[in-house]
């Protein structure tokens, strides 16, 4: 009560989605300014700003995608490891908007989660750029034609 507060989601990218059409009920002058925060943040960070290293050095694109090992740190230092983008998949991660399939590739809204998480995406697919099957928001809140007046 009275104080500021920090929140961390974890590991759905699509709560930045959720929050936006939570601010255009509560404050719907500011919905402009929260759209233009959270595209800023970026969403999901898998291959760009978050990594994982195993116990072996194995370099891997987020720390739930150990299925891939991009290289290995007691071989190559880390930072030409994740700079590489001849990998297809880093390449893609890399990109923005992303190589995106199914739902995620027509939403309004993956300029703020950045497809949400490509791992689970992955691990339920075997596709990467799949449509991840942990994103909740509807079809209507995906369209490409919001009205912030009927966000739920």
């Amino acid at each position: 009560q009275g104080s500021a507060g920090d929140f961390v989601t974890g590991n759905n990218d699509a709560d930045g989605v959720f929050l936006l059409y939570w601010i255009a009920r509560q404050w719907p002058e500011r919905v402009a300014d929260m759209r233009e925060r959270l595209v800023n943040w970026g969403g999901n960070a898998t291959g760009v700003g978050v990594a994982n290293i195993d116990n072996l050095g194995n370099v891997h694109p987020d720390t739930m995608w150990w299925q891939l090992s991009l290289g290995n740190v007691r071989e190559r230092p880390f930072g030409e490891i994740w700079a590489d983008r001849s990998h297809p998949l880093m390449r893609g991660l890399a990109a923005r908007p992303r190589p995106l399939q199914g739902r995620c590739a027509t939403c309004l809204h993956r300029d703020i989660c950045n497809g949400n998480t490509r791992a689970r995406a992955y691990a339920v697919s075997g596709n990467p750029w799949a449509q991840d099957p942990g994103c909740y928001l509807s079809d209507a809140e995906i369209s490409a034609q919001p009205n912030l007046e009927t966000m739920t």
